[in-house]
């Protein structure tokens, strides 16, 4: 072997040696990157999928799958696999809006796909944050719309310890020149359907996940608060939560809720003892947050990020 070869050889390995191993310091520290198509935008972390947004118009319904830092997912998949555990109400999409039923007919089910987003809009920062504006139309098939919404939809960037913060609001408007009417029903509009995970594995001593709210109520279904969180054992026996707040601004606020447990599901429900009639030219504006805690929250926790969300205003 000649001498340059030799000598760039040692270079060459003085080079690498030169190179620091990686800590697990730094494998913890942030990485964060997007992955955006046309119908999606999703934040990763080290290649993983934290959330995911999904705006696809040949699946009606735009929603998100939310997870922690590492990308353990806690909501639903969407569209989930067929052997999947917990595969009932297959209209439940993660983390997503859907009226009951609008001037008497039913937009919640999956066989009426008239909720279709008319014009998305995105934009993302480097620190994980991002802005998710859309335009959408809820409608029969092959009829006009009833309802227009415009939806806004900022997600903070995720704090030092995984935490962070969805801020969602929904502008309605009648789309014609009559009232409309949100029909009455227990359950309906702002939902969350967690991964079949949270109901637990009394098999392998992991009990599931539990609701609490800001009233100290033991039980929150049917009942009004300011907020509820749902907490317990992520896959990977790691301790998280996921709390939805109802902001004071809203209409009918504190909020009455729809919890289950038996299949993951918690709701703010707008509609859950009487109508609301929209009438022609005016809008409604509700607005909720989402707080995706890695760790228990706790009450006093809660309550103070409940306050700090309260006296917020949408960018």
């Amino acid at each position: 072997m000649t001498r340059p070869i030799l000598l760039s050889l040692f270079f060459l390995m003085s080079a690498v040696a030169s190179i620091p191993a990686q800590s697990p310091a730094d494998e913890a520290k942030p990485d964060f990157s997007w992955r955006q198509t046309e119908t999606s935008v999703a934040l990763l972390n080290h290649g993983q999928v934290v959330w995911q947004h999904v705006h696809d118009r040949k699946m009606g319904k735009p929603f998100m799958r939310i997870g922690l830092i590492d990308g353990t997912e806690l909501t639903r998949p969407c569209p989930f696999p067929a052997d999947y555990p917990k595969n009932d109400h297959t209209w439940h999409r993660a983390l997503w809006w859907s009226w009951k039923a609008i001037d008497g007919v039913n937009f919640w089910e999956q066989n009426q796909l008239g909720t279709d987003p008319v014009k998305v809009e995105v934009s993302h920062n480097d620190d994980g944050s991002a802005r998710i504006h859309a335009t959408i139309a809820y409608h029969l098939p092959d009829r006009p719309p009833v309802v227009m919404e415009d939806r806004v939809i900022i997600v903070g960037a995720p704090e030092a310890s995984g935490t962070y913060l969805i801020d969602w609001q929904a502008t309605f408007t009648p789309a014609g020149d009559r009232d409309v009417v949100f029909n009455r029903n227990s359950y309906g509009g702002f939902a969350i359907r967690l991964a079949a995970e949270c109901c637990g594995d009394p098999a392998k001593g992991k009990p599931g996940w539990t609701f609490f709210d800001s009233e100290h109520q033991a039980d929150s279904n049917g009942r009004a608060a300011r907020w509820v969180a749902y907490r317990g054992t992520a896959p990977g026996d790691q301790e998280a939560g996921v709390a939805i707040f109802d902001h004071p601004d809203n209409p009918r606020h504190p909020s009455l809720w729809q919890t289950r447990g038996h299949y993951p599901y918690l709701n703010p429900s707008f509609t859950c003892k009487e109508d609301y009639t929209l009438p022609a030219g005016k809008s409604l504006t509700l607005r909720y947050g989402v707080l995706v805690h890695q760790g228990l929250p706790d009450a006093e926790k809660l309550e103070k990020r409940w306050k700090a969300f309260a006296g917020s205003a949408v960018r």
